[in-house]
């Protein structure tokens, strides 16, 4: 099929209209709703079997297909800014959500209107124009580092924001009137799809906050490594000192050796936390991808019934289109709300087993006050001791400190975590038949139409 040629004019369609497309693995379209047919300028009948590559810009860079197309036969989910092309040289931007299905793909597309949209429009022109020279692995490098440039921490990290971005903006629209306000069955599927979307904000934006905490721990972790090193010159020095008054000042030779043993032992507690960074890291970011993934779902399917509904009575394939796409929507969905229970499950095990290294340490930061304490009454003997060891006596104070407020904190956020990780496994349970209750209203409505 031969491509048009691309002309500077716009093929528009409407913040509320929402289109999607499957395909096989090979990219070859299977299927697509009216919107998508519409938009594209192609008939159903040239859509269906021809590669989705007909539909590609010349101006999108090669280094983006590639990045989705690594991500998405790895079995993950990805987003994007994308320019296509239509049947008559028109353009038309959407933001792509693609998800692996049995068998294929199925791609969401929404009209991208966000920040995010400007600047990946500026990072394309710089890849685009760098691709005419050089190699596509080169250009992909280019584009993972235009993107850690602009502040992200990675691809995914910008495709997550942007993926909320673009959802949010698609409700402002809704809140200013850009989208057509729906009244009767189509109402009634709509609102619960709204519900279900509130919940999935919800927990994006707990998710989100995990990704906060972990900063925090990550902080308090690097102040607490500070204090140590600062720590073991005090012990040092005040063995020393300590020697200084012979058997007078043994005693407090032993309280510097036991309060440099018991930190050491802290230090190794909290040390074996830092692995939990990178668990915490890592789940936030698949969790992220999954509520967002989940939330774009629940925005087409909340479209797609609306549209075959509307379309029921002048179509007689409309029912039988929307029954052929449900499957694909209800094991994607229903797998999305599986893998984010999963992820909740396993950060909760994990937060389970720092709650527990977390009271240790806070006990043995008991046993370094009781030294601490044993070390002044000792030195309160004589005046001159109590003027040496005063200031390493104050300073100990001082870490003890750092060390209970540092360990009530975590404590609390680890616990406060857990709760909101349970909140999301339970959102989860609550929304894994959705898509099938809203799809089981549409059909409602086409049994009381025939």
């Amino acid at each position: 099929m031969k491509k048009p040629q691309a002309l500077i004019k716009e093929s528009i369609f409407n913040f509320d209209e929402l289109f999607f497309s499957t395909t096989n693995e090979r990219g070859v379209i299977l299927s697509g709703n009216d919107v998508f047919v519409r938009v594209s300028g192609y008939s159903k009948e040239t859509m269906i079997g021809a590669p989705h590559s007909i539909i590609r810009h010349p101006d999108m860079p090669r280094a983006v297909f590639k990045l989705f197309w690594n991500m998405i036969q790895s079995g993950n989910p990805i987003a994007a800014y994308v320019k296509n092309l239509a049947a008559d040289g028109t353009y038309y931007w959407v933001f792509a959500f693609a998800f692996p299905m049995e068998g294929g793909y199925l791609s969401i597309r929404v009209k991208p209107s966000s920040a995010f949209f400007d600047a990946a429009k500026i990072i394309y022109a710089k890849v685009l124009e760098f691709e005419k020279e050089a190699e596509l692995s080169a250009s992909l490098d280019l584009l993972n580092a235009e993107v850690l440039a602009a502040g992200f921490k990675s691809y995914t990290d910008f495709m997550i924001q942007a993926a909320f971005a673009e959802l949010n903006a698609l409700e402002g629209k809704k809140a200013e009137g850009h989208v057509a306000k729906v009244s009767g069955a189509a109402a009634d599927i709509s609102n619960l799809s709204r519900q279900s979307s509130e919940i999935l904000k919800s927990c994006f934006e707990k998710i989100q906050g995990f990704q906060g905490s972990n900063q925090s721990f990550v902080k308090t972790m690097t102040d607490l490594s500070e204090s140590f090193k600062k720590l073991k010159y005090i012990s040092l020095n005040m063995t020393i000192s300590a020697a200084k008054f012979h058997e007078t000042g043994a005693s407090l030779g032993v309280v510097a050796k036991e309060f440099s043993k018991t930190s050491e032992e802290i230090q190794g507690h909290l040390a074996s936390l830092l692995d939990f960074v990178n668990i915490v890291s890592a789940g936030v970011e698949k969790s992220a991808v999954c509520a967002v993934g989940l939330d774009t779902q629940m925005m087409m399917v909340d479209f797609f019934v609306r549209e075959s509904i509307a379309k029921m009575n002048v179509s007689e394939h409309a029912f039988e289109d929307m029954l052929e796409n449900r499957q694909h929507f209800s094991k994607i969905f229903r797998k999305g709300t599986s893998v984010l229970s999963e992820e909740m499950a396993s950060l909760e095990t994990h937060l389970s087993n720092v709650v527990e290294k977390v009271m240790d340490v806070r006990k043995l930061t008991t046993g370094l006050e009781v030294i601490r304490q044993m070390g002044a009454v000792e030195s309160s003997r004589e005046n001159e001791i109590r003027q040496t060891f005063i200031h390493y006596l104050d300073e100990m104070k001082k870490f003890i400190n750092l060390l209970q407020s540092a360990t009530h904190l975590t404590h609390k956020e680890m616990q406060q975590m857990k709760l909101d990780c349970h909140a999301v496994t339970e959102a989860m349970r609550t929304l894994s038949g959705r898509v099938d209750a809203i799809f089981d209203q549409a059909s409602a409505v086409n049994q009381v139409a025939g």
